[in-house]
């Protein structure tokens, strides 16, 4: 279970600045008004769908990113984990 933990927290570590740092360029401005005459919470609620649009997506595609290379990392570090477990319980048991 505190091995679990220790990899999960690796990972965590790995993927937190790749979000962090896909977050960080989104920026919101408020729009100007218009001449079409909307409110100015219809202008906001346009702003915020936008804003969370393109963050959704910045975070997609870093996400998208960042998998190809870290599931190969992940499933060798499994492999060599898993791989000293058996030779220590062949060569224990020798």
């Amino acid at each position: 279970m505190k091995k679990g933990l220790m990899v999960l927290e690796r990972v965590s570590a790995v993927f937190l600045p790749v979000v962090a740092v896909a977050a960080n360029g989104i920026t919101s401005f408020a729009a100007e008004t218009g001449t079409g005459g909307g409110s100015l919470a219809d202008t906001a609620t346009s702003a915020l769908t936008s804003a969370v649009t393109d963050m959704a997506s910045s975070v997609a595609s870093a996400i998208g990113a960042v998998i190809p290379i870290a599931i190969p990392l992940v499933g060798a570090g499994l492999v060599v984990t898993i791989g000293l477990k058996v030779f220590t319980k062949i060569t224990n048991k020798a």
